[in-house]
């Protein structure tokens, strides 16, 4: 997997949801297939105050998107495809407004090939957040890159075989998921890694996520451990894709992330989340993140919110290490 440079790696992360499209206008149907768009545009106002460095106050609107959506229904069989851009492309991600591919893929009745979410991305319940870049860092679907993959889902289980992130690996990057619905709203996700590493080993790890329905609110819980994991967590020697190996040997790593959504009403809803990861390094990248925010629902398409969060590692410019505090619009269609 080739990257122009670590910005450009932050820049895949995901927004508030995991989902690709919350809403959608509905084109119309020609030879059997109909046509969606979708997408959403989000301004945001950040408050940047770091521990090494000057605080400082910026805005941006690059997670603003686009999609279209296409079903075709013949012969017995499904076919799906769906395209998405966002604006965080260019060699500055955050600075550069260039058009950035995000999901380009086919889904043909279960199975799926193309770029769309790694199979580690699906191991996590997420809580609400408005870091798009950071939020999730930390867990498995902390750098939440799309890659070029095919996967196949049956009975619960998707199997994930992908553009391995060692650019020399001889084989994919792999990822088992099993996600458990249950009555209520509680879901329960265990996935298994495994993937060849910078010194030619194979290595593996294991995660679980679990969402457990309290009423209207919802306590999230996601755990992993084993070698290669950094690539996906963020979290690592180096803070970087493939930095999970250092001195010659794999760095395992141990993490978990909890988070609580509160819902008030149809309109307001808050959440609190913290991580902690553990590196068996020599380099001393264990991890500490926090967040708290506040979101509402002025009408369903449209949301503010206010988010306050702090980091103990900066992973570049984008990500700091310190605090900061994000006010953000956003309008789905």
């Amino acid at each position: 997997m080739n990257y122009r440079n670590t910005l450009l790696a932050l820049a895949v992360s995901s927004g508030l949801s995991a989902a690709p499209a919350a809403y959608a206008v509905d084109l119309g149907t020609f030879n059997d297939t109909s046509f969606s768009i979708g997408g959403y545009f989000k301004a945001e106002g950040i408050f940047e105050d770091v521990e090494n460095g000057d605080s400082r106050f910026f805005g941006r609107a690059n997670q603003s998107r686009f999609n279209l959506k296409t079903v075709t229904k013949k012969q017995g069989h499904t076919v799906v495809g769906f395209v998405e851009g966002d604006f965080y492309g260019g060699d500055y991600p955050g600075e550069d407004n260039d058009w950035r591919l995000r999901h380009a893929f086919i889904k043909i009745d279960n199975a799926t090939v193309g770029q769309t979410w790694t199979g580690q991305f699906w191991a996590v319940a997420h809580t609400d957040y408005l870091d798009f870049l950071g939020g999730p860092r930390g867990t498995l679907a902390g750098l939440n890159f799309r890659t070029t993959l095919a996967s196949y889902e049956f009975q619960g289980l998707r199997f994930t075989a992908q553009d391995p992130v060692y650019t020399d690996a001889d084989i994919p990057d792999l990822a088992v998921n099993y996600n458990l619905n249950l009555d209520g709203g509680h879901k329960l996700i265990l996935t298994a890694s495994g993937r060849e590493v910078d010194n030619g080993d194979f290595v593996a790890g294991g995660a679980i996520g679990t969402r457990v329905m309290m009423g209207r609110h919802s306590l999230n819980l996601n755990a992993h451990h084993g070698d290669g994991l950094g690539a996906f967590t963020g979290v690592g020697v180096n803070g970087s894709l493939s930095g999970d190996v250092e001195n010659g040997e794999a760095v395992s790593q141990t993490g978990f992330n909890v988070g609580f959504r509160y819902v008030f009403n149809d309109q307001w809803r808050a959440n609190v989340a913290y991580t902690a990861v553990e590196v068996d390094d020599q380099a001393d990248t264990d991890y500490e993140g926090h967040r708290i925010n506040l979101i509402h629902n002025i009408i369903p398409e449209l949301e503010v919110g206010v988010e306050w969060r702090k980091y103990n590692l900066a992973f570049g410019p984008l990500i700091p290490e310190g605090q900061q505090v994000e006010v953000m619009a956003k309008y789905s269609f």
